[in-house]
């Protein structure tokens, strides 16, 4: 009696995981490279995983009933909601869009709810009906209690095998929901933490002047023409003029949320607190009389989130993005707010931009038109390609960053204007086994700089520009960024260090 029992409760939970899986995970999936067999393989192996760690979640679920009738139903319309604008709109759940969906008014949510989208919901929840009706007619659990003790220990198991099963199944239908709503809440926790802002003293602030920072992912110095790379990964910024490239740039973190606060704060190897303590140097800019903008291309980061309130403007390019999803998401895209916003920001403002850049997977970072360097990956797994296809699906995210920051260039140059180009650490690309980042890779800790002023700033700040040359084969911290983007506007702040400032003739 009991085996029949375990028998009907298993094949029920592995039918509710089948459709779950094939109706809300699958989808996830569907813009995965999967040019070759090995690509395919790989995906059927990721939806299997994903499945598995679904069935535990059903199975604890449908051990009591009446958690199988709150929760089937719920299921059904996120899912079909989730999935719906996944493929239709290439849209993913993140802090962002939970955040912009609280913000919104009833007319625009209205906007993006179809027939279509309903329809979808009414199929799914018609199947949760099914489903749970069949629990209710054909399963008799008799002790309950274990099954639910099995699912939740199995569970846990699975999910304690490695940090990269977690992160995946984290990052998908249905344990994505209670991640990002605990991310966003996290980010909220942060951005409304107490924060000192530093004091500071206005030496020469002129009456114009555009500032930008671009915050690159995972450029590395030594693959851009600009250092002596052979290849023509910068061949537009190397025709240019004003362009000061900085080979020796050194990053301790090797992953974005541990590296862009010790780029915006006071925060360095020997004050790791302030980036906790202090606001970054974007509210020393609002202070001192400039208006402030955040144009992002990456999703809300909870050690940065606190920086980017900061600002008078922030604005996602693509608030539903996640590296988790594999579909074309290039920093072009920042373009055209940032030319609307330079055309009606105030004399002084400053800009950060915060790109995608090199982030893995390469391809999607590139659009097709540019990939310039062939062959390129056809799998996301990154060893399942070799070192040639990986150089060259890196390189043309180098390229492409040529021609973003070119075009940035472009709408300043007749500007008192100065851009900062940082990239928040490096990347592996095979030396030693190792690629990407979050390793402790010597590649991952040397990114790429570099810095471009217009004719005008150049007259303003001719002693700048002779310190900015001269410091050009010396060696900084990615902290080297508060202090001189600060000396660049004219602001001192307090505590300023020569030798961490690019634009002093001391370091």
């Amino acid at each position: 009696m009991i085996k029949s029992e375990s028998l009907k409760y298993f094949l029920w939970s592995a039918g509710v995981t089948s459709w779950l899986t094939l109706c809300f995970i699958v989808p996830y999936f569907l813009e995965f490279p999967t040019e070759d067999l090995v690509g395919i393989l790989s995906v059927i192996a990721y939806i299997t995983v994903c499945g598995i760690g679904t069935f535990f979640l059903v199975y604890l679920i449908g051990s009591c009933f009446t958690l199988c009738v709150i929760f089937l139903p719920i299921l059904s319309l996120l899912g079909s909601a989730l999935s719906f604008y996944l493929v239709g709109y290439h849209t993913t759940l993140t802090p962002v869009l939970i955040d912009v969906t609280l913000h919104t008014n009833v007319e625009e949510a209205i906007g993006v709810i179809s027939w279509q989208v309903l329809l979808w919901a009414l199929l799914n929840l018609c199947i949760a009906t099914i489903f749970i009706w069949l629990r209710k007619k054909r399963i008799k659990l008799s002790r309950a209690w274990i099954y639910a003790l099995i699912a939740i220990a199995v569970g846990t198991l699975y999910f304690s095998c490695s940090w990269r099963l977690r992160n995946s199944l984290c990052q998908r239908f249905p344990y994505n929901i209670p991640h990002t709503l605990y991310e966003y809440i996290s980010i909220q926790h942060t951005i409304h933490a107490n924060r000192e802002t530093p004091l500071f003293e206005i030496k020469d602030i002129p009456d114009s002047l555009k500032v930008v920072l671009i915050l690159g992912e995972a450029a590395r110095a030594d693959h851009l023409q600009l250092n002596g790379y052979e290849r023509e990964t910068t061949p537009r910024l190397i025709k240019r003029k004003n362009i000061v490239s900085y080979p020796h740039i050194y990053s301790e973190q090797t992953h974005t949320l541990a590296s862009i606060p010790y780029i915006l704060t006071r925060a360095d190897s020997t004050h790791e607190q302030y980036q906790y303590s202090e606001t970054s140097f974007i509210s020393i800019f609002k202070q001192a009389g400039y208006e402030t903008s955040w144009i992002s291309n990456q999703d809300l980061g909870s050690t940065f989130s606190p920086f980017m309130s900061e600002c008078d403007t922030t604005i996602f390019a693509n608030a539903g993005k996640s590296v988790y999803v594999f579909t074309k998401w290039v920093d072009g895209d920042l373009m055209p707010i940032f030319h609307s916003l330079c055309s009606s920001s105030p004399a002084r403002s400053v800009y950060i931009m915060h790109t995608i850049g090199s982030h893995w997977y390469y391809n999607n970072h590139v659009p097709d038109s540019m990939c310039y360097f062939q062959p390129i990956t056809t799998n996301k797994m990154v060893t399942a390609n070799t070192i040639e296809q990986f150089i060259n699906s890196y390189d043309n995210t180098i390229r492409y960053m040529d021609y973003f920051v070119d075009s940035v260039i472009s709408s300043l140059e007749h500007e008192n204007a100065i851009v900062f180009y940082q990239s928040d650490h490096g990347e592996a690309l095979g030396e030693d086994g190792e690629y990407l980042h979050a390793n402790e890779t010597e590649m991952a800790k040397h990114p790429a700089c570099f810095i471009w002023y217009s004719d005008t700033y150049q007259q303003t700040y001719p002693d700048k520009i002779k310190a900015l040359i001269a410091n050009k084969d010396k060696r900084f911290r990615t902290d080297y960024v508060f202090y001189s983007i600060l000396s660049a506007a004219g602001i001192e702040a307090e505590g300023d260090c020569p030798n961490m400032n690019i634009l002093s003739l001391n370091p």
